[in-house]
């Protein structure tokens, strides 16, 4: 039996994980489930009505895209996607939390402040959730689920203030990777790592493939290039860079990363803290801590504080905090090249665990 996963062909982590299953050639079916099928089965499985999941050959299912590549890591060795280098490491899961927290802004954005960009999104869903109603009515059906998706904007920052910030951050962030793609076919060198199947997630299934913002793609034919690669089993496996090497041409997207997403990052951090200072006896954190001001593409503007994004920034900490001092000092001495010197000494002291598909206070 083969491994299932559930997801649709508009959702941005099933496109993560898609991808990512087929580079490592392990056997799926890859199936659009019914909206039916997604608030029974699913949620029955996982306890939410989310994609992707993946239900193992031997009936055990997974969630969140994150943690299903790090258990099929450790099952299917080979070809590995974590480079051995510390360096290496921390700077794929820095592109990971960038892509699966950042670009759902840049995502929601394309796909519900556009209108032909909507319009698609609305028959895709009823094509993908209810695929044997006709399509006229199908469309009226799913309409309250993409009125919810679009309910989101301001949650994420997105609005009149934002916007022409992230225009500008989307325009930037793809003419800066398809820069570097044209020197090398993947993020850090000639094999994928994490954090090429989690950018490749928002750019492909929201931005390139939602006909009204494909258009930011017409000169970027090494990232439209990059996109095919990872859509298909690769032709021969390929190496990361030695020496534990980040090239400079990925420079612009860490600085913006650590000028832009970080001190969102560190007031979220913050507020956790606080949050569990004065809450000694939680379990959880709520998912949401108020709101806060945020910076993109140089526009200013008030977003959510979003619980599960420290989770996500934990991963690159802790490599960091784990690596030995010539480890670290080969970390800091690129850092300070992207200035953002010190940047990851970020202490999380309520750090946060999934547990049973859900996200809690670690215990101790």
């Amino acid at each position: 039996m083969h491994y299932q996963h559930y997801g649709w062909l508009v959702s941005p982590y099933s496109a993560k994980t898609r991808s990512y299953l087929r580079y490592k050639q392990i056997p799926f079916d890859d199936i659009e489930i019914g909206a039916v099928g997604l608030f029974t089965k699913v949620k029955r499985a996982v306890g939410r009505p989310v994609m992707p999941t993946i239900r193992r050959p031997d009936g055990r299912w997974m969630q969140d895209s994150s943690e299903i590549i790090d258990a099929l890591e450790r099952e299917h060795l080979q070809p590995s996607i974590t480079p051995t280098g510390a360096c290496q490491r921390v700077a794929s899961l820095l592109l990971e939390l960038h892509a699966d927290e950042w670009l759902p802004i840049v995502a929601m954005y394309t796909r519900w402040t556009i209108a032909e960009n909507r319009r698609f999104a609305v028959n895709e869903f009823a094509r993908s959730g209810l695929p044997r109603v006709p399509r006229f009515l199908g469309r009226r059906l799913i309409a309250p689920v993409a009125k919810k998706m679009a309910s989101y904007l301001p949650i994420l920052g997105v609005d009149t203030q934002t916007s022409p910030g992230i225009a500008r951050f989307s325009e930037q962030l793809i003419a800066d990777l398809d820069r570097h793609l044209g020197s090398y076919p993947y993020l850090l060198g000639s094999r994928p790592c994490i954090g090429d199947f989690a950018l490749y997630g928002p750019l492909w299934a929201h931005c390139y493939r939602d006909p009204g913002s494909r258009y930011l793609f017409d000169d970027a034919t090494n990232l439209t290039a990059w996109f095919e690669r990872l859509a298909r089993p690769p032709a021969e496996v390929g190496e990361f860079l030695p020496d534990d090497e980040v090239p400079e041409t990925l420079d612009p997207v860490f600085a913006t990363l650590f000028a832009e997403q970080w001190p969102y990052i560190q007031k979220l951090v913050a507020a956790i803290t606080g949050y569990c200072r004065s809450h000694p006896d939680a379990q959880r954190v709520p998912r949401a801590l108020g709101n806060c001001e945020f910076e993109i593409g140089g526009a200013r503007g008030s977003r959510r504080l979003i619980t599960f994004s420290q989770w996500m920034a934990q991963r690159p900490l802790d490599v960091y905090a784990s690596s030995s001092v010539a480890q670290r000092a080969h970390i800091d001495s690129w850092l300070a090249r992207i200035g953002a010197p010190g940047a990851l000494d970020l202490a999380i002291e309520y750090p946060l665990e999934r547990h049973q598909f859900k996200l809690r206070l670690q215990q101790p």
